[in-house]
């Protein structure tokens, strides 16, 4: 018992440091002795957990996604009126906060991967899914209330995803600073559009 306990607490450490080997020296640069360096520990106690590299990085998409359904669960919305917490929802996922939960960096370096390994390409699908069925949960939680149409509750929820994966990327190649604001606010009426004509 109390070795699953250790595991379960150093396991999560460990991906934070791989995540930022992986922002310092991209996934191809990044090695478990790497991640050991960095955390001044022995290289088989990294093996001893995840065996290898290739199982790390899986870990570490899944332990992304679990941050994400934190945040999202951990969400203030203080309200029970459903198109306010629709509203709600849409300024959560425009904000800051959202964004810079990982660095779009790693998250790309894991992305490339995933085309050459199906493993690490099939996790990255449980993870879009997993945030696609929170989002398709508080759309029918809406549609529920009788207040808020929908006729596709998940097809919605998979736009705004699209959506917002579009609005990270371009967002950093190629909205300056000083537009940012007005992006983010035109970013969220798209969102609202698409919930409602869903």
């Amino acid at each position: 018992m109390k070795k699953r306990q250790n595991a379960e607490l150093r396991k999560p450490d460990i991906l934070k440091h791989y995540y930022q080997v992986i922002l310092k020296e991209g996934i191809e640069g990044a090695s478990i002795a790497k991640v050991a360096k960095r955390m001044k520990i022995n290289p088989s106690l990294i093996i001893h957990y995840f065996i290898s590299k290739d199982n790390m990085t899986v870990a570490l998409v899944d332990y992304m996604s679990k941050i994400y359904n934190r945040l999202f669960m951990d969400m203030k919305i203080e309200t029970d009126d459903p198109q306010k917490r629709l509203d709600r929802l849409v300024e959560i996922f425009c904000s800051d906060e959202w964004y810079n939960n990982t660095d779009i960096s790693g998250d790309f370096s894991i992305f490339s991967i995933s085309f050459r390994n199906k493993k690490v390409f099939k996790h990255v699908q449980n993870m879009y899914l997993d945030f696609i069925k929170l989002i398709q949960k508080e759309l029918e939680i809406a549609v529920s209330t009788g207040k808020v149409k929908l006729s596709n509750p998940r097809r919605t929820a998979e736009l705004i995803v699209s959506a917002l994966e579009g609005y990270r990327h371009f967002k950093h190649f190629y909205i300056d600073q000083s537009d940012s604001e007005s992006y983010r606010q035109e970013m969220m009426k798209t969102l609202r559009q698409i919930i409602k004509n869903g």
